[in-house]
């Protein structure tokens, strides 16, 4: 193949781009643009090794800015190039032997929660002000562990009462635009981004009581915006943070409350699978490794089985 990757990664781009979220094509492209076009775009095709990927990688490590680019970033830059290769490779029968990702999937840290009184404290504060359309928007959250994309997303005609379930079709992000050398970004009303997201989640009853109060026919999203009728993700977690600063609670982010939402399960006795599919999870294994491990009281309720060893006894 006598073709650069940048010929490779534009015929990728051209013939897999028109099926994929604009979100991923747009993110696909800056990294593309920024990172991989200037350090290696001019490179032979067959000419990728691990060598030259190894070299491209530290040429990168550290951003423009100053800043070093994390792990995670950069193995996600370098699979944008293989998975190219690997297309071109597949669909063409292209002679060209692709090297493994260099860098390593980031280990996962046990995720630390805010302590169970600030829970409370804030639950007992939503509860109270569920009448005001963003405490009832996070209330939903805190009861169903949904994304904050998709809370925004959220409409009265996604809440079936007399099923007792809420339906998540939508999913609302801000994601970043470019117009020739003017970057700027744009609020994004799409279908989720696997099918395992698009699910029906039971409502409740702790809930159900709040959404039949305060359901508005006439309101299409339940968070409401101050000059439009939704509200973005962005403008969602401000305004979490004032709920948080009112309460007297250390700031936190908003993902938190479905990681919260999600211990709360698994301590409730949850199975893995109907977890995975309340939360959209793309695999049970995801749920599992996020969430579904003992407890420290667990370990040493375990470990205090542990006797004197009496071996050869």
């Amino acid at each position: 193949m006598k073709g650069s990757l940048a010929d490779v990664i534009d015929m990728w781009l051209k013939e897999k781009g028109p099926s994929w979220k604009k979100t991923t094509y747009t993110v696909y492209c800056q990294t593309i643009d920024k990172y991989i076009i200037p350090r290696i775009g001019d490179v032979k095709a067959n000419q990728i090794d691990t060598k030259r990927l190894e070299a491209f990688v530290e040429s990168i490590r550290e951003d423009t800015d100053g800043a070093m680019l994390s792990d995670r970033y950069l193995r996600s830059i370098c699979a944008i190039v293989l998975r190219a290769l690997r297309y071109v490779k597949k669909k063409y029968h292209y002679a060209i032997e692709i090297p493994e990702n260099l860098i390593m999937p980031a280990r996962r840290t046990q995720v630390m929660l805010p302590g169970q009184q600030d829970m409370g404290v804030l639950e007992k504060y939503l509860l109270e002000n569920a009448g005001d359309d963003t405490c009832l928007g996070v209330l939903i959250v805190f009861y169903t562990g949904i994304r904050i994309g998709e809370a925004c997303a959220l409409t009265w005609g996604d809440v079936n009462l007399e099923e007792g379930v809420i339906y998540v079709r939508k999913n609302m992000q801000r994601v970043k635009t470019s117009e020739g050398k003017k970057s700027s970004t744009e609020v994004l009303l799409q279908t989720p981004k696997t099918c395992t997201s698009f699910r029906i989640i039971p409502i409740p009853p702790v809930l159900f009581p709040l959404l039949q109060q305060y359901k508005q026919e006439d309101a299409k999203y339940i968070i409401k915006g101050r000059k439009k009728s939704w509200v973005e993700p962005r403008t969602l977690q401000y305004r979490f943070a004032k709920i948080l600063n009112e309460c007297q609670i250390k700031s936190f982010n908003f993902h938190m409350l479905r990681h919260a939402f999600a211990t709360r399960c698994i301590d409730k006795g949850f199975d893995a699978k109907s977890l995975s599919e309340i939360l959209g999870h793309s695999s049970v294994q995801v749920t599992l490794n996020l969430y579904v491990h003992s407890s420290l009281e667990h370990k040493k309720e375990l470990m205090e089985k542990f006797d004197i060893c009496c071996y050869g006894s």
